[in-house]
């Protein structure tokens, strides 16, 4: 039996940032080390997620995933790459996946939301309305979230363009683009792009918008 102190030396591929090097020990499990990643890596990936929950651990030959209650060293060997994937999420009835990974990330609380459908309804949950299956960014945990109206805004893809169209005209969406510029979401659907905020004004929350190519 090895040591617990013992160390293995993996390669774990990471979305958008490559290959890095990790000494882990061997007695730890699959979501132990993939807490580890997520704390090193949030600061420079805006797109990662604070929830071991929404990731796991595979084989980057095979994209076979690991066991994440069991310890590393019953699993893996010295040398052997692996890659941090996104756990797969079921798209809903009536729902489009887009063509490109998306996420908004909200700008006072680092909370990431990853958009794995479209149309991505931005709001809060009520069993009483329609489309609660669509609900994408459910800012109800917040601390003004809620003033968020329940189906606030949402996020489509047309083209391989993303919009965004308003859901409450009582509650206004603003669209501060990387560029410097301001648009209000009114009637129409107003183009986003990588870098540009979402700023739901009596919530004063503010989401960036996030296109990992």
């Amino acid at each position: 039996m090895r040591p617990t102190t013992h160390r293995l030396e993996l390669f774990i591929n990471l979305p958008g940032q490559g290959r890095q090097r990790a000494l882990a020990l061997a007695s730890i499990t699959p979501a132990e080390l993939v807490d580890a990643v997520l704390q090193e890596f949030r600061g420079e990936l805006e797109y990662l997620s604070d929830s071991v929950a929404d990731y796991r651990l595979v084989r980057a030959a095979n994209h076979d995933p690991l066991d994440d209650g069991a310890p590393l060293a019953d699993q893996v060997g010295d040398g052997d790459d692996l890659a941090l994937e996104e756990r797969p999420r079921e798209v809903p009835q009536g729902a489009r996946p887009l063509s490109k990974p998306v996420y908004l990330r909200e700008q006072a609380t680092g909370m990431v939301f990853r958009l794995a459908w479209q149309p991505a309804i931005i709001g809060r949950p009520d069993d009483n309305l329609p489309d609660n299956e669509m609900l994408a960014v459910n800012l109800a945990p917040l601390v003004s979230g809620a003033r968020v109206s329940r189906r606030h805004a949402q996020i489509v893809e047309d083209g391989g363009q993303l919009f965004v169209e308003s859901l409450a005209r009582q509650n206004p969406t603003i669209v501060r683009a990387a560029a410097g510029n301001e648009t209000r979401v009114e009637d129409g659907r107003v183009p986003l792009s990588d870098g540009d905020v979402i700023y739901l004004e009596r919530s004063k929350l503010a989401l960036k918008v996030i296109v990992r190519e």
